[in-house]
């Protein structure tokens, strides 16, 4: 299962095992293929089927492409030691407002715009 964390957002990574941590917390399990070889679940609770394990697979796909714009800026920012150079650059200089480090994260947030709707 794997979960990504942004700011005090944690939204799932698509995927079966995902679907399954987020439909049965906590169940213990092995899967060939498509079935269940082991299932063991302390509240007793039956395996989810393949059509609920695609259907939230489906939900968290949409919530994942939601947030490409957040992991499309932190590939493109430049490193951080590299960007407190550019900004001690900049003040030193006086182009705080308008110097190479205010620019490039500009210039990264226009490519990569965070939606004006809401998060799935």
């Amino acid at each position: 299962m794997a979960f990504r964390k942004f700011r005090d957002i944690e939204y799932p990574v698509p995927g079966i095992d995902t679907a399954i941590e987020v439909l049965r917390p906590g169940a213990k399990y092995q899967m060939v293929n498509t079935e269940f070889t082991r299932w063991e679940d302390s509240e007793g609770r039956e395996p989810p089927t393949w059509s609920e394990m695609l259907t939230e697979v489906h939900r968290q796909k949409e919530i994942y492409d939601y947030y490409a714009w957040e992991r499309d800026r932190q590939q493109e920012y430049p490193d951080l030691k590299d960007q407190l150079d550019m900004l001690y650059h900049d003040i030193k200089s006086g182009k705080i407002n308008n110097g190479e480090w205010i620019n490039m994260i500009d210039l990264v947030k226009s490519r990569n715009p965070k939606p004006n709707n809401p998060a799935p």
